[in-house]
Formats: structure tokens, C-alpha cells, sequence
């Protein structure tokens, strides 16, 4: 009644009460076929295989190798359930089968003295072995998920930098550059009433200063809004675009620089990013033009669609000079970085005969 083949001490083949017959092949196939769905259902296989090979040595059928069954069974209650369910099931079924060991010592002459050992050994090691296994499983999963926990927090310390920075940009841009231009507007607007008895060009000059300033403080409100909105908020005022240009170009030409505009090529709706940079290098290069140009200065504005490029030429007959080299800004740093970004051509300077062209190439997105 052991659980490896056992032999008489000393004699020949231990000899059994019954030959192999239906029923044994029976115990065979119920110590070993459920043995396929332990890991789903560890205590009803352990049962059935358990009470299999208790009835199969009771009978005092031969022993197979099927009895290793046993041993699997143990091992998965050691390897699937909970330190003290595992233990009090396997620990009562390895005193239940010792016990039987030793009723079949007692009264079966086929049953030598050292099965109880093994039948001690091949019930309490697999179960050991797979509290083991069961153990060190749940310390990789411990260590799993510690890893995933710690990568979450430092993504979510990262996003919170972000919009902590975020932040202190839109409140320095709101308490700082909207204050002056709001001084700066509200001047404009009381210098004007001032001089509304004054040359007409400085009354028209101020209103175009007053016209300016509201404008850049509702850009600068919406750059402020846009820093301080995340993916969830609602949806904002849409950012310029190239059908935009149009009122830019008449704002242009109400402080006095006469502009001409030409648009050649199929106009179509083109990404948000091939967009907004084409508008915010017109509108530099038009601002440009407005403040260094010097007086009586013309402007042109070439927009030509293509199939895979779209070219934004701006050319004016002011001065040329180096004036013209931001030195006061990042004007044309700004559109240098917002063409070359997505992966297009900027050139700007002066042009052969004077004044100054700013060209752009931007490719198209299939």
C-alpha cells in the first residue's frame, strides 16, 4: 500500500491478493486522467485521485506508476491554494494515507514496514515543493506589480510637472506680459481721446495701437487658456487657420502697409499643424514688415497649394537691412522652428534690389 512499487525485505516479488482486471485499469485511468484539469479544479481532482488510489490499494491490486498521481495532486494543492487551506487539506489526506499505509502493513503481507516512509515522503514533499513554487510565484507577482505601481506614480509625478510648469508659465503670462498690455491698450485708448484734435495719422496710428493690443490680449487669453486646460476640458476657441488670413491681411493694411494677397493651387483644408504654422509665419512676416519696414512700404503674400507642398512666400520693398534680424525678438527664430519642425524649408532676408522675402515650404501630409 505504498506509493512506489514496494518489495518484501530480503524475499523474492511481493505478491498481491488480486490480478489486474477491469476495475484496476478503472483506478489507473481516475489516478491519472483528471490530473489534465488540477490547476482548474485542484481540491475535486485531488479527492477523486486521492479515493482512487486509497480503493486500488485496498483491493491489494499490483502497483503501476499511475500512483505518482498522488504526488502530482499534492504538489497542486501545494502549488494552487492558500498557505493554510493547502496545508490543512494536504496535511489531513498525507495523515489519512500514512494511517491506511499502515493498516495494509498490519494486515496486508504484501505491505513491507518501509512504505509508511514512503508514503511519509511522497505525500509531504510534493506538497512542500509546491508550497514553494506557490510562494515564489506570489513574490514575482508582488515584485510585478510594485514595478507597474512605481511606473504609474512616476508617470503621473511626470504629468503632474508638467502641468505644475504649465501653469506658472499661464500665470506669469497673465499676471505679467496681460498687465503691461493692458496698461499699454488702455493708453493707446486715452491718448487718443486726447488727440482727437490732433493730425489725423497720429488719432489713426493710436486706434490701430488700441486695435492691436485687444487683439494680442485675446491671443494672449486663449495661449493662457491653452495652458491651463487639459485633454478633458471643453473645447476652446479653434486656433487661426489659412482662411484666416484674409481679416489678417486687412489688419495689416488698416495700420497702413498696403497688402496684396495671391493664392494659387486648389485651396483645401490641410492639417492642424501645416495650418496654424503657415498662418503664424504670414503674420510674423506681415508684423515684421508693419514695424521695420520703414514708411511707404508694400507687401505681397503668395500662398500656393500643391499636391505634396504648400509654399508661403511674403515679400516687401521696405528696407532690407539687418533691421530685420529680430534682435528685439524670436520672430523669425519662432518661424524658422515651426516650418523645420515639420520637416519643411525657411529662408528669410533681404531680396536682390531691396526690401525683404520670408519663403516656406511645408510638406503635406497624404
Amino acid at each position: 500500500m505504498g506509493l512506489a512499487t514496494t518489495m518484501e525485505l530480503g524475499e523474492g516479488p511481493t505478491q498481491f491478493s488480486r490480478e489486474e482486471d477491469i476495475f484496476h485499469i478503472g483506478f489507473i485511468v481516475l489516478l491519472t486522467v483528471p490530473l489534465a484539469l488540477r490547476r482548474v479544479y485542484p481540491v475535486p481532482v485531488f479527492a477523486i485521485v486521492l479515493l482512487a488510489w486509497v480503493t486500488d490499494r485496498g483491493l491489494d491490486y499490483p502497483e503501476t506508476s499511475a500512483s505518482a498521481g498522488v504526488a502530482i495532486a499534492f504538489y497542486t494543492i501545494g502549488a494552487e491554494l492558500e498557505r493554510r487551506r493547502s496545508f490543512r487539506i494536504g496535511g489531513t489526506a498525507a495523515a489519512v494515507i500514512v494511517g491506511w499505509t499502515g493498516v495494509g502493513v498490519a494486515v496486508l503481507e504484501s505491505v513491507p514496514v518501509v512504505a509508511l516512509l514512503n508514503s511519509l515522503i511522497a505525500t509531504l514533499t510534493p506538497l512542500l515543493v509546491g508550497r514553494e513554487i506557490h510562494e515564489r510565484r506570489r513574490r514575482v507577482e508582488e515584485l510585478e506589480e510594485r514595478a507597474s505601481r512605481a511606473e504609474q506614480e512616476r508617470e503621473e509625478r511626470a504629468r503632474q510637472a508638467v502641468s505644475d510648469e504649465r501653469t506658472r508659465i499661464a500665470r506669469e503670462l497673465h499676471d505679467v506680459v496681460a498687465h503691461q498690455m493692458t496698461v499699454m491698450t488702455l493708453q493707446a485708448e486715452g491718448a487718443s481721446r486726447i488727440a482727437s484734435d490732433a493730425d489725423p495719422r497720429i488719432a489713426e496710428a493710436l486706434e490701430t495701437i488700441r486695435h492691436a493690443g485687444h487683439e494680442a490680449l485675446a491671443e494672449l487669453r486663449r495661449t493662457v487658456g491653452l495652458l491651463r486646460t487639459t485633454d478633458d476640458d471643453p473645447e476652446i476657441r479653434p486656433l487661426p487657420r489659412l482662411a484666416d488670413v484674409g481679416e489678417l491681411v486687412e489688419q495689416i493694411k488698416a495700420a497702413g502697409v498696403p497688402v496684396e494677397i495671391d493664392i494659387q493651387g486648389d485651396p483645401r483644408p490641410l492639417a492642424d499643424g501645416a495650418e496654424l504654422s503657415a498662418y503664424r509665419v504670414v503674420q510674423e512676416s506681415l508684423t515684421n514688415a508693419l514695424r521695420h519696414a520703414g514708411p511707404n512700404v508694400t507687401a505681397r503674400v503668395s500662398i500656393a497649394y500643391g499636391e505634396n507642398t504648400l509654399d508661403v512666400s511674403i515679400t516687401d520693398d521696405g528696407r532690407g537691412s539687418s533691421s530685420r534680424n529680430d534682435n528685439d525678438g524670436h520672430g523669425i527664430i519662432g518661424m524658422r522652428e515651426r516650418v523645420t519642425m515639420l520637416g519643411g524649408e525657411f529662408d528669410a532676408g533681404p531680396k536682390q534690389g531691396g526690401g525683404f522675402k520670408v519663403h516656406a515650404t511645408i510638406p503635406l501630409e497624404k
